[in-house]
């Protein structure tokens, strides 16, 4: 199995290789969307084999390649919606040195384009991406990183090709449902961000979920793997457990009953999803027994904690059969 890269790129790609230009030049509109990078001296040096998103695909360039600013190169053009800020992007990377060749890793990814969390090098990459495309990024190490660098490091140069098999939108896109009575109120905000007023009273003890926002896409089943923005909070305390909109980055969800450390999810939330439809967004208020039970889930959970979820539904991503 492919090793996943969604760590290294949510928290600073390459971290391991150690100032950025201007881009060299002005970069070209893609229906309507402004990418952050162009093409350059550099990244138009990089090339590649195989198949679109396959394990077997090798990334080609002469060394030592040096790159003092981000550069975008676009190999293979695909089509639909181009990726913009607080989107999310999958597909698949290879990682590479720029000074040796030397490949660090290869694997899948899922990036959300976060202004905040997301560094400027792979900002520069994905704005603007289509499913489909194969686009070269060549970038100083610093550009990749969200931490401030090392400034007694040499500069270095990392290469990312990247295929890329999905873009969507980065926020629940379905319609406005009417309000349903006893359930906590919810608000979002420009970016789709959600907060939740949770009424005073007797906490619940039924489980019980609502769509806020119905979407027209593929309904979900149970094993089904979502890409999803979450929020979960503790009923009673209003305690945030969870929340990918403060992390800056959407994560994958296992929709079959169990728990988070287990592969899937509380058995609540598995009955609040079975059957939404993709762009939906989802309130679910999960009572302890369809929850993480008298145990809690440690530190963040309490014992016996009624939670609240809000879950927008950005797509269906189920694993590819192996061959």
């Amino acid at each position: 199995m492919r090793k996943s890269l969604a760590l290294i790129l949510s928290a600073g790609l390459l971290a391991t290789l150690s100032a950025c230009a201007p881009s060299a030049s002005t970069p070209t509109a893609i229906d309507g969307c402004n990418p952050l990078a162009s093409s350059g001296p550099s990244s138009s040096l990089i090339t590649a084999t195989g198949d679109l998103a396959s394990a077997t695909t090798k990334v080609s360039f002469g060394t030592p390649l040096v790159a003092p600013a981000p550069q975008r190169s676009v190999l293979i053009q695909g089509s639909g919606m181009p990726a913009e800020v607080n989107d999310v992007v999958l597909g698949t990377a290879v990682i590479a040195e720029g000074a040796t060749g030397n490949v660090v890793q290869q694997g899948n990814f899922l990036l959300t384009l976060n202004q905040e969390k997301t560094s400027p090098g792979l900002l520069a990459a994905l704005v603007c991406a289509q499913a489909g495309d194969r686009i070269a990024l060549a970038s100083p190490t610093s550009a990749l990183s969200t931490t401030a660098p090392d400034p007694t490091a040499a500069p270095q140069t990392g290469v990312i090709l990247f295929d890329v098999t999905n873009v969507m939108p980065g926020r629940a896109t379905g319609g406005d449902q009417p309000a349903q009575a006893g359930f906590p109120s919810v608000v979002t905000t420009s970016i789709g961000q959600p907060g939740l007023t949770i009424p005073s009273g007797t906490v619940p003890t039924e489980l019980s979920y609502t769509a806020l926002k119905k979407g027209t896409g593929p309904v979900v089943a149970s094993g089904d793997t979502l890409t999803v923005q979450s929020l979960g909070v503790v009923y009673s305390s209003k305690a945030v457990f969870e929340s990918t909109w403060k992390d800056g980055a959407a994560k994958q969800l296992l929709v079959a009953d169990g728990t988070t450390t287990q592969g899937g999810v509380v058995p609540g939330l598995a009955a609040a999803l079975v059957g939404q439809t993709v762009g939906s967004q989802i309130l679910a208020v999960i009572p302890p027994e369809q929850g993480f039970g008298a145990q809690g889930n440690g530190s963040t959970v309490p014992a016996g904690a009624t939670l609240v979820y809000v879950i927008d539904i950005l797509g269906i991503t189920n694993p590819t059969p192996a061959n």
